[in-house]
């Protein structure tokens, strides 16, 4: 419902293989013993994208890799079931690679089934849908009966979902404490390059005899520490310890394939931007170590996981109920789910769970205003009955200059001992589940955001935010019909058309005999400048980034003024030299001064932006 009130409910209600067959939906658990996986089913929901198109290219793959299968029609809703049947039960860890690598390819599947094996469960094939009808098979049962699929497989379909580009991206976003960028725009953390440490330096050229993946990223981030830049790392891309940029792993296992060009650059920018965060996130302490991040990772993400499941099954609180203006203003619009997305970002980025976020910084990563923004982060923070923790987002404090107001997630998403799969049945309460993937929730939550980061939907006189929430349902790889973007967006069909129609006739969506799908990578910054909108949200940015070293500036200023006991300047040594420091003013510019010694915040803003005055000054008064 668009309340978000779930229906089918099946909490507790375990059901004896040796009793009849229930009447009412049902679903069998995929593993046995909950810590094992006896089968696969690749659960691909027409809520989320277009089911049958991605169950047609995942079939074709396990063709490819003569993986036999089954797909099944789910329901009358157009969703797919594609079911592998096992020889040994699999690895959970395992499993989950394989669903979170699958569902960057294809928009449609729902991981959530194969990332736990204590709660994952799915209709089989006859089971009776919850709005009528059966998962009905396409083909007979022998891939579930007799023709299991070896480990081995399984091995093979992870390593044909890295090869097909399933690598995840790179998450980018605002600029953590300590980054800056370098006139190509690669990350790096602010400080005089340092030498590696001797253990940094000895993993570089030794050569890697297990996980290559673990070996780059030490080096990387122990280069992140030491304030290396992305030129100096280029310099190591021949060294053993950067196997993993320079080749893949094979279909065996114990063989690697060389990567292409492209795949290096791109491996080595998603693990470098990736490193650099890190780094800025996690500041060492005295010893060196960060000796509770994995606890406290582990506990951020089942948050996130958590929060974000709620927020999929609520689409009426993000305006998808075609509510009126009002009534979505004060429940929440899009723009409120997109900065409750945004907060999620920073809390996986820094495996914290507490974060700080001010209202600039969450403009630029979402392509809201700051007045929408505030709007968005009161509706989050607002209790929907007495209990505080009602609300999604519990402010911490008060903001206190120069840092912003210190958000976390309610501690219902951290506390609640459910686990569902909330678009079929409920999978049943329990167990510890593994560890969320940070690199999935990441990449999901920034590609989630990044449609609304640009010129061509934000600025005015721009194509608009009905075109660009369009586009956002709009996969690169996967087919979407009105009907399906309808359900997704919550805009009626004749807006829907409109929209899609805009978007067709600047090459930024393209339509296909069975649907739509993203039009040329090019289309946006081309319709931008066509438009006259280009550099809009960038120079939004700047101005934001003007006030805030002005602020800054001026809080600096005034902290000196009213700091007690502080050395004024005194008469001149008669000797004309100065054996003692005269002043203990901090070294930076004095702040401008107008009529009546008042400050002149404007004459301020025109120094700063003419750069007579840096930021990394003002940082560090």
């Amino acid at each position: 419902m668009a309340s978000g009130e779930i229906l089918n409910d099946y909490s507790g209600l375990d059901w004896s293989l040796s009793d009849p067959l229930p009447t009412t939906p049902w679903a069998m658990y995929l593993a046995g013993d909950r810590t094992r996986f006896d089968f696969i089913c690749f659960d691909l929901d027409s809520s989320r994208g277009n089911a049958p198109y991605d169950a047609g290219r995942l079939s074709h793959w396990l063709d490819e890799l003569n993986i036999p299968h089954l797909v099944c029609n789910s329901g009358p809703t157009g969703g797919r079931h594609v079911w592998l049947g096992l020889t040994d039960p699999a690895d959970a860890g395992q499993v989950r690679t394989v669903a979170l690598l699958a569902a960057q390819l294809l928009p449609s599947l729902d991981p959530t089934p194969l990332s736990n094996p204590a709660t994952g469960c799915v209709r089989p094939p006859g089971a009776p849908h919850r709005l009528g009808g059966t998962s009905e098979p396409q083909g007979p049962l022998t891939p579930l009966t007799s023709t299991p699929v070896a480990a081995e497989s399984i091995q093979d379909l992870l390593a044909f979902l890295v090869d097909a580009g399933a690598e995840l991206a790179t998450p980018t976003g605002a600029l953590l404490r300590g980054m800056t960028v370098d006139p190509d725009g690669h990350p790096y953390i602010a400080g005089p390059k340092r030498e590696l440490s001797t253990r940094v330096a000895a993993l570089i050229d030794t050569a890697t005899t297990g996980d290559t993946s673990y070996t780059l990223a030490a080096v990387l981030a122990g280069c992140a520490h030491a304030r290396w830049r992305y030129s100096d790392i280029l310099t190591l891309v021949d060294t053993p310890a950067f196997e993993h940029i320079r080749t893949l792993r094979g279909k065996a296992g114990n063989e690697r394939v060389p990567r292409t060009p492209a795949g290096r650059i791109r491996a080595l920018n998603s693990a470098w931007n990736s490193a650099v965060r890190y780094v800025a996130a996690h500041p060492l302490n005295g010893t060196g170590n960060d000796a509770d991040y994995q606890t406290r990772l582990t506990t951020v993400l089942g948050s996130i996981e958590r929060a974000q499941e709620r927020a999929d099954a609520m689409p009426g609180l993000w305006g998808a109920d075609r509510a009126s203006s009002a009534s979505r203003t004060r429940r929440g619009t899009h723009s409120t789910r997109a900065v409750l997305d945004a907060l999620c970002l920073y809390l996986a980025q820094s495996a914290q769970p507490v974060i700080e976020a001010d209202l600039r910084r969450l403009s630029a990563d979402t392509g809201y205003g700051r007045s929408t923004v505030h709007t968005a982060l009161r509706t989050l923070t607002t209790s929907t009955s007495d209990d505080p923790e009602s609300a999604w987002v519990i402010p911490i404090g008060d903001a206190e200059s120069p840092h912003g107001q210190r958000y976390r997630l309610s501690k219902r998403f951290s506390t609640e001992a459910e686990s569902t799969n909330r678009t079929q049945v409920l999978a049943r309460p329990a167990a510890l589940s593994p560890a969320p993937n940070l690199s999935y929730w990441t990449t999901r939550l920034t590609q989630e955001l990044q449609p609304l980061r640009q010129d061509v939907f934000a600025a005015p006189r721009s194509l608009g935010r009905t075109a660009g929430l369009v586009f956002k349902h709009l996969a690169e790889n996967a087919l979407a019909t009105v009907d399906d973007l309808t359900k997704r967006t919550g805009l009626d069909p004749a807006r829907v058309r409109s929209a899609l129609r805009r978007l067709h006739s600047n090459r930024i969506a393209q339509r296909l005999p069975h649907g739509w799908t993203r039009g040329q990578d090019t289309a946006t910054d081309r319709t931008a400048d066509a438009l006259g909108v280009h550099g809009y949200l960038q120079h939004r940015r700047d101005r934001y980034s003007f006030e805030r070293a002005v602020w800054g500036w001026w809080q600096a200023e005034y902290t000196w003024m009213t700091k007690t006991g502080k050395k004024r300047r005194g008469r001149r040594s008669p000797t004309g030299v100065a054996l003692f420091t005269q002043t203990d003013r901090p070294e930076y510019a004095r702040y401008p001064r107008g009529p009546g010694h008042r400050g002149d915040h404007r004459e301020a803003r025109r120094l700063i932006e003419a750069g007579a005055l840096s930021t990394p000054t003002l940082a560090a008064a």
